[in-house]
């Protein structure tokens, strides 16, 4: 059941052609509905948001009563400055190939619709498998809204995803044994307008907030034995006068960002803050919430069945086994693996780039990734 790597490439090329930045991924998705129809099989239209839809394709390949799902995410970033070459006209040089989502993620989709077609055209496998599904959803680079649409589809009930970010399994981009969460800060500072002449008068907003961000490295981070620690970083401060007014301000908001550890929580990280703040004596008052996009940590197990057939296809096609680790990153897999519990294996190209000018992929890396799809899903159903 060998790959279409003539087709692969092919499809990967097109893909690059066409814009998917977000939140435009209609185009795209439209382009892999194409595809699948031409397998004889009628595309799923998910609506997400208005122009974004997710698409799906499931085959029924056999009496099982499991279903494996092969997925990635439509959009890609906005272009970074100082590309070298057009960024949707996809070059290739040195084994390479260039272009706007090359590496994150329109290869690892496109290996996954590979090996979708792989498995659907080759009759020899017809009634000895289950259902394998195919997805391709959207705003992965935002919210990651399409992944929790798919969780409210039928494919929400798969027993186990292949999810193809771009993970190739060396030391230096390993499979994650497990992922970061993610708790977004929002913090409200509320003081009390007076003129800035008689700053005594008032309660600064600002040099409250300013109090409470220098105060972060207080901060309770809790230490995963395998993750480390986490981390924050505040990315957004605004307050003050928007037409110039010498007053002392009143209101200022803050955003910070933390990624968390198995064993934190939203309710935990929102403890941890409210007692920084409360440890700090502050003039001003101080609401605290957490606002979207929220991602809970995991952790996968490496003797679940899926786990073992990925390990024993990877083992096959690239002559070693993965190296697995604990990453700091967050992926549709939080999403998957935190509100559902499907287990989840995070694998795809070999490349570099990602969020950059220049953006890459490895070329040979990309059929032997859609192979390990393959005998992963076959080898999952053999063992079952």
């Amino acid at each position: 059941m060998p790959i279409d790597s003539t087709y692969l490439l092919d499809t990967l090329k097109k893909s690059i052609q066409i814009n998917s930045i977000t939140p435009v991924e209609e185009d795209l998705a439209a382009f892999f509905a194409d595809e699948i129809r031409k397998l004889g099989i009628e595309p799923e239209w998910d609506v997400v948001a208005p122009g974004r839809p997710n698409v799906y394709a499931v085959a029924d390949l056999g009496p099982s009563d499991e279903m494996l799902l092969l997925t990635g995410h439509l959009d890609t970033v906005d272009i970074a400055a100082d590309w070298e070459t057009d960024p949707f006209n996809p070059v290739e040089k040195d084994g390479k190939l260039y272009g706007l989502g090359s590496f994150d993620m329109k290869s690892g989709v496109v290996c996954c619709f590979a090996a979708f077609k792989a498995l659907v055209e080759d009759y020899a496998l017809k009634g000895k498998l289950g259902k394998i599904a195919f997805a391709a959803t959207v705003d992965e680079e935002g919210y990651g809204t399409g992944a929790e649409a798919l969780l409210k589809s039928p494919l929400g009930k798969a027993d186990g995803i292949l999810l193809t970010e771009p993970f190739w399994g060396t030391k230096e981009m390993p499979v994650p044994l497990g992922l970061t969460g993610k708790v977004l800060y929002k913090l409200t500072v509320t003081g009390k307008m007076a003129h800035a002449f008689f700053p005594e008068r008032g309660r600064n907003a600002i040099e409250d907030a300013g109090k409470i961000v220098a105060a972060l490295n207080q901060l309770n981070l809790y230490e995963h034995p395998r993750f480390g620690c986490g981390n924050y970083s505040t990315l957004k401060i605004e307050g003050g006068y928007q037409e110039y007014a010498v007053v002392v301000p009143e209101r200022c908001e803050v955003i910070i960002t933390r990624l968390t550890v198995p064993g934190e929580n939203r309710d935990s990280a929102l403890a941890d803050m409210h007692q920084l703040i409360d440890s700090l004596d502050l003039a001003c008052d101080v609401e605290i919430e957490t606002a979207p996009p929220f991602y809970e940590p995991y952790v996968i197990e490496t003797n679940s069945r899926l786990a073992q057939s990925f390990s024993a296809a990877y083992q096959q096609q690239v002559g070693r086994p993965p190296d697995y680790k604990f990453t700091r990153c967050i992926t549709d897999g939080n999403i998957y693996v935190g509100n559902a519990n499907i287990p989840t294996i995070t694998f795809g190209p070999r490349g570099g780039g990602a969020h950059e000018c220049n953006e890459f992929v490895e070329i040979d890396s990309l059929t032997p990734v859609a192979q390990v799809l393959v005998d992963s899903c076959t080898t999952y159903y053999a063992t079952e």
